[in-house]
């Protein structure tokens, strides 16, 4: 999507838009602390489909929040993701919606996060 020719009615709704959908906020949670490779980005993001996975990761990248990385000669090598410094600005962002989301699990979750630790 080419964003500088859409006009946002405040800074929210573009960060809303960037990380719109279910995945994105799961998959900045999951790349917070260090690069992933692809399998390992779908084994530690339940429910998510190869498309979709893929799908979710290019348009992180076309926006310039995530780098993808071919760690070899070729694609068979393998691929990482890791954030960019755009990406990594989502951080503070990310933080605060972990907190909210413990401040307020009981009002909103029946049982434990599955992801928390990882």
């Amino acid at each position: 999507m080419n964003f500088k020719k859409r006009k946002f009615n405040c800074p929210a709704e573009l960060t809303a838009t960037l990380l719109q959908g279910k995945w994105k906020v799961i998959l900045l949670y999951n790349l917070r602390k260090a690069p992933k490779r692809f399998g390992e980005l779908r084994r530690l993001t339940p429910g998510i489909t190869q498309a979709t996975l893929t799908k979710q990761l290019k348009e992180l990248e076309n926006s310039g929040i995530v780098k993808r990385s071919v760690l070899g000669k070729d694609k068979l090598s393998g691929v990482e993701y890791e954030l960019t410094n755009v990406g990594a600005e989502l951080k503070p962002v990310l933080y605060a919606m972990i907190r909210w989301g413990l401040a307020h699990q009981k009002d909103y979750v029946a049982g434990s996060f599955v992801m928390l630790g990882t």
